[in-house]
């Protein structure tokens, strides 16, 4: 490899490779002690963390057991739910039964909570979410019949509230 450079070039061009070396040494030098400050501090911020995720972790696992028990003690309402046949024609009826047993007799309620109710329940058992304006006809067909007492009358901007009769 034939170089056309004279010596002078050659020198010049050696003593700048030197001072940029020199100067990313330097550079590389200084970020090694900034970078060395900045570990001991997450060093210390990890630690912090660490200790506060294990104290997460313990209290939502006693958290954890304590909805456990609950709901094992629960097991048994749920056992009577899986008795409605979720295919059956007036399926619809038979839930919004289930959900107005477990109301108390001075609750008031409409629709719309019925409908969330349901779909808290058996939601993922049903093919499609209920309808609140179906979940609302069995609820007036339960006034007509007597079992319900309509609190307010539903409006356009507004649905109506039932309550248990007496």
């Amino acid at each position: 490899m034939a170089l056309n450079l004279s010596i002078g070039q050659m020198l010049a061009k050696l003593e700048a490779k030197v001072a940029h070396h020199r100067e990313k040494k330097a550079f590389h030098a200084e970020q090694e002690i900034l970078h060395r400050d900045q570990t001991a501090i997450h060093a210390a911020a990890l630690e912090t963390a660490l200790a506060h995720l294990e104290a997460f972790k313990t209290a939502s696992l006693s958290a954890g057991e304590l909805l456990e028990k609950d709901e094992a003690l629960a097991k048994p309402a749920a056992e009577a739910e899986e008795e409605i046949n979720l295919r059956a024609k007036r399926a619809l009826s038979h839930m919004v039964a289930k959900v107005l047993e477990g109301k108390a007799a001075d609750a008031v309620f409409g629709a719309t909570v019925v409908t969330q109710e349901i779909e808290q329940r058996w939601g993922a058992k049903l093919r499609r979410r209920p309808d609140p304006r179906s979940v609302g006809a069995a609820l007036r067909r339960g006034a007509a019949a007597g079992r319900l007492h309509e609190v307010r009358e539903g409006r356009a901007y507004h649905e109506a509230l039932y309550r248990k009769a007496p």
